[in-house]
């Protein structure tokens, strides 16, 4: 069986937080399309937060990739993903 190397499972952890990151700012619109014009900021506040998390855990694993740092980055992204569903537990609610 072959194994993944380092620099592959970094490329795709990176690539999951990408998609994490993009599903974080969709649920504006699917708020939106919910909740219509009553759609307040208290309501997208914790979405903006967790699209922060992951872009700025993407932007870290992405320089940590370009260092050849392939652990490291795969590490951050853990780390984020963790912190995001930390987040989700404690501040928006439990998981679906």
């Amino acid at each position: 069986m072959a194994r993944i190397s380092a620099r592959r499972l970094s490329e795709l952890t990176i690539t999951g937080l990408f998609l994490a990151l993009i599903r974080t700012l969709a649920e504006y619109y699917r708020l939106r399309y919910v909740r219509g014009t009553a759609l307040g900021l208290a309501e997208v506040a914790p979405y903006i937060t967790g699209g922060l998390m992951a872009s700025l855990g993407a932007w870290a694993a992405v320089v940590a990739y370009f260092f050849g740092r392939y652990r490291v980055a795969t590490g951050i992204v853990v780390a984020v993903v963790v912190a995001m569903l930390v987040y989700k537990v404690v501040v928006i609610g439990g998981l679906p």
